[in-house]
């Protein structure tokens, strides 16, 4: 009994159902009954996605998933620096409304954010309309148009409850891995984990993540319809992917991946588009805004003064995952030409935070002073623009090195996430 491409369960032939006659009979009962219990209910959770009436098995009720997305918001919002400069805020709620209007989903309670981090080009959206948007995120959309075909793909994961249709396939991966791992219990005990390993990795490779994929072309075939329907023509969806594919130098291979490469991406938007066409009726009245470069969102009257502390907050922020220090500290140095044991060294020896001594770094490369001057001065109370002497060059210079760090330490974070042999 295994989930199919529709997403519902079947029952296979007898011949491919596990032998059971020389267990015990209750290790046949205890192995049995949860598949069993389960399939009784996926009878009765089969449901369709909206707009592609994709079958679906969905065990967790609508409810239980916009709690659970809700907390989520909550916990990535308590640990990211937000963007509060009010135009900034007022561009991406903007295109939100207009995609949430489209969505004609007014039992959820939307929320639209913007996340304070240069490095990630992403967004997401969790149940429940909670969207939020990285600031990476802007030069490659590069106006509203490509920023409401991203949010349109996010609201189509909300709106076709890919949440809790992911939940559904891993309550049957782990009731599944519960019945063969009693089935195996009379066996050898490494025999055993082998064996469950490699069902663990069956699961990831062939059933989970295709699954995945197909939610992700998925969220995109209604991302666009939807963003047509809020006013933008959906072609921008094709020329953001195009754009993200050159962002995107390393991307894993699409058979491992859970996300559609940007060349397949490509195609099936194409395929889709005439039908979002239809969605789209052009406003010649409205002006499509560009949304701001990096450069401008760090540009303000105070010279760089709340770039610096945005950094500072951010990469304090990062620093508090596990090993995400030492691979901060890595990343610092190899982008400021120090050795990683320095940066560390400085954080112990002034005692102060490791984004507070990334910002000081930075300056005393860009030329603000020697590192010990730097630190002297912020520890009497100066504004990092102070420190820097108002020097809009060296603050550019300082900020573009603490940018490259963070995208250096996504780098590294991904290299040694890695598995070994891959």
């Amino acid at each position: 009994m295994v989930p199919t491409a529709d997403g519902c369960v079947r029952v296979p032939h007898w011949r491919t159902t596990p032998r059971l006659h020389t267990m015990p009979r209750m290790t046949k009962l205890r192995a049995i009954a949860p598949a069993a219990l389960l399939l009784g209910a996926a009878i009765y959770a089969c449901t369709s996605a909206p707009y592609t009436g994709r079958s679906q098995l969905v065990l967790v009720s609508e409810s239980q998933e916009v709690q659970l997305g809700i907390d989520a918001y909550r916990q990535v919002l308590s640990k990211a620096v937000l963007v509060q400069e009010a135009p900034v805020l007022a561009l991406v709620r903007r295109v939100g409304e207009r995609v949430q209007a489209a969505a004609d989903k007014p039992d959820y309670k939307w929320e639209f954010n913007v996340i304070d981090d240069d490095s990630m080009i992403n967004a997401f959206a969790l149940p429940g309309g909670k969207v939020a948007v990285y600031t990476g995120l802007f030069e490659v959309a590069q106006d509203e148009a490509g920023l409401a075909a991203v949010i349109g793909h996010e609201v189509g994961h909300a709106l076709a409850r890919h949440g809790a249709e992911r939940m559904s396939q891993g309550q049957l991966a782990q009731i599944f891995g519960t019945g063969l791992a009693l089935a195996l219990g009379g066996q050898d005990p490494y025999a055993a984990e082998a064996v469950l390993q490699a069902f663990g990795l069956g699961v990831q490779l062939g059933v989970l993540l295709p699954y995945s994929r197909a939610q992700e072309s998925e969220a995109d075939h209604i991302g666009m319809i939807l963003m047509a329907k809020a006013g933008y023509d959906p072609e921008a969806a094709l020329h953001l992917w195009e754009r993200m594919e050159r962002a995107n130098d390393k991307v894993p291979p699409e058979f491992l991946s859970t996300h559609p490469s940007a060349g397949t991406r490509q195609q099936d938007i194409k395929r889709w588009l005439p039908e979002a066409q239809r969605h789209y009726q052009p406003d010649p009245n409205r002006q499509i805004a560009k949304l701001p470069t990096l450069a401008e969102l760090e540009a303000s009257g105070d010279h760089g003064e709340a770039a610096c502390k945005r950094y500072a907050r951010t990469i304090d922020e990062k620093a508090r995952a596990p090993q995400a220090a030492r691979i901060l500290q890595e990343a610092l140095g190899k982008t400021l030409g120090i050795p990683a044991a320095t940066v560390d060294r400085r954080q112990l020896d002034t005692r102060i935070s490791l984004g507070e001594v990334a910002v000081a770094s930075a300056l005393a490369q860009a030329g603000a002073g020697s590192f010990d001057e730097v630190v002297a001065a912020y520890k009497q109370g100066k504004r990092w623009s102070a420190i820097a002497k108002d020097d809009d060059k060296v603050i550019r210079e300082a900020i573009g090195s603490l940018r490259s760090a963070l995208v250096e330490a996504r780098a590294l974070t991904r290299k040694y996430s890695r598995p070994r042999g891959r």
